[in-house]
């Protein structure tokens, strides 16, 4: 999950991601350049008052993750290797895979998934 361009991308600047007025978020991931590869990510915003992120984790396959620590109950920070819970923003140093797995404590959880709903055979995913 790299932190170049084409990788993560952040829903303010990404055709293919809406907000929708009941507070969740509707992907188009054929138009999000980051979802074209396996590990890429893109950020969502809030969806329903919760930070998150959608990553692709297989073929037709993706992930939203909730990204508060479950140490520190901050927001985590995109890295190179998946997510970070930065000290300077009040966090302790955790460290979470791309798909929100503990790699690196003092958290013992892993981040939290949000639903990801499939519609129109797959072409749009619904987040909340």
């Amino acid at each position: 999950l790299g932190t170049s361009a084409g990788f993560v991308e952040n829903a303010e600047a990404v055709t293919g991601v809406k907000k929708l007025s009941d507070g969740t978020v509707e992907v188009t991931p054929a138009s999000v350049k980051a979802l074209a590869k396996v590990g890429g990510a893109v950020l969502l915003g809030d969806v329903n008052g919760v930070p998150a992120a959608l990553v692709k984790t297989g073929a037709n396959k993706y992930t939203a993750l909730d990204l508060r620590c479950t140490h520190a109950h901050v927001p985590v920070k995109i890295s190179s290797d998946g997510f970070y819970c930065d000290p300077q923003r009040g966090g302790h140093g955790s460290r979470f895979t791309k798909t929100g797995a503990v790699n690196h404590g003092p958290a013992q959880s892993s981040l939290g998934k949000l639903t990801v709903t499939p519609q129109a055979a797959g072409k749009k995913l619904i987040i909340s």
